[in-house]
């Protein structure tokens, strides 16, 4: 019963935290390249970088990307093989396995903390990196819808969609970051 609960419990959590980031495994490096392009083409106009500006933040921003990305796929490795093994762990295991998921958990909010409160601030404006965790959200939903869209074939939006607008980078909405924002504005 136990097992169960938790294995239930784990699904959900992996599905909620998760559903943004397995969109970009297994991707081409040009698919890669191109979500890049597009992801630094919308955050740069939706927050109206100056040249200057996204000369200091671009490298940040990667370096903050890339680690959050790691710590994602660590969390979502662990529970994969707490998944996978279910029925073999014993109650100690299960209880580790959570520790260490709750862990990465930790530490992925310590790294947006460090980002967002510290390093971030040092090449951007206040309001700017305020701004940066909508961003991210947005265009992390529209990365969604266009991928929705893809997958009908017939370019509908399956189950309605939301009712914001969608578009590229120029219309304010482009596919998702990598990194989910610390706070929701």
């Amino acid at each position: 019963m136990y097992k169960k609960i938790i294995y239930k419990l784990s699904a959900v959590l992996f599905l909620v935290f998760f559903s943004g980031m397995g969109i970009l495994l297994a991707q081409t490096q040009e698919q890669i390249d191109q979500f890049n392009k597009e992801r630094k083409t919308y955050f740069t106009e939706k927050l109206e970088l100056t040249d200057a500006e996204v000369k200091a933040f671009w490298p940040l921003y990667e370096d903050f990307a890339n680690r959050k990305m790691k710590l994602v796929e660590d969390e979502r490795n662990t529970y994969g093989y707490a998944h996978k093994n279910a029925d073999n762990l014993s109650d100690k295991e299960i209880k580790e396995t959570l520790a260490k998921a709750f862990r990465l958990k930790e530490e992925q909010l310590a790294l947006e903390k460090d980002f967002y409160q510290n390093k971030f601030m040092t090449v951007l404006p206040a309001k700017k990196v305020m701004k940066l965790g909508k961003v991210e959200w947005d265009f992390r939903r529209y990365l969604m819808r266009k991928l929705r869209e893809k997958g009908d074939g017939d370019g509908r939006t399956r189950g309605g969609g939301d009712n914001g607008s969608s578009g590229g980078p120029s219309s304010g909405h482009g596919p998702s970051s990598m990194a989910m924002p610390p706070a929701y504005f």
